[in-house]
């Protein structure tokens, strides 16, 4: 099992791919590196377990590292949908198949138009721990959370 951040809409999400391949340049003799802009990239795939977490349908994955970059570039990505869609919903998880009553998680959620979200928003739900917060008598419960985001 392991920590999941995915997008959630009753439309649906297309996946999205870095556009070119972005070698890594280390140069070891002076300490340095360059990534060829690598750093704004991300990639965005189908989740099919969408529906075990929210009552929306659609859903895609998200793989990255955070940077403020990249999250610019997410909240971008999220004004294009809201579009088409009146909301969606970004998540943080651990990934579960099924568990007991005293093993549920904690559900945190929070709505937010799109107008006043930011990057540290971003920043906050990708960086919120799953486990021992904020429910820390029940540790063996994990936190999950829920940013809504409406037009």
């Amino acid at each position: 099992m392991s920590i999941c951040t995915f997008m959630a809409s009753d439309q649906p999400l297309h996946a999205v791919a870095p556009q070119k391949e972005y070698p890594l340049l280390l140069n070891v003799d002076e300490g340095t590196f360059d990534d060829g802009g690598a750093h704004d990239n991300f990639s965005l795939h189908p989740f099919q377990d969408v529906q075990k977490y929210t009552d929306k349908t659609y859903g895609v994955w998200l793989e990255w590292q955070y940077t403020d970059g990249r999250a610019g570039k997410l909240l971008e990505y999220i004004k294009n949908v809201l579009e088409y869609a009146s909301s969606i919903e970004i998540w943080h998880v651990w990934l579960m198949d099924d568990y007991e009553y005293e093993e549920s998680p904690v559900i945190q959620k929070c709505t937010v138009s799109f107008s006043d979200i930011t990057i540290d928003d971003i920043k906050e739900i990708d960086h919120a721990e799953v486990w021992n917060r904020p429910d820390k008598r029940n540790p063996s419960r994990p936190s999950f959370y829920c940013l809504t985001i409406e037009q």
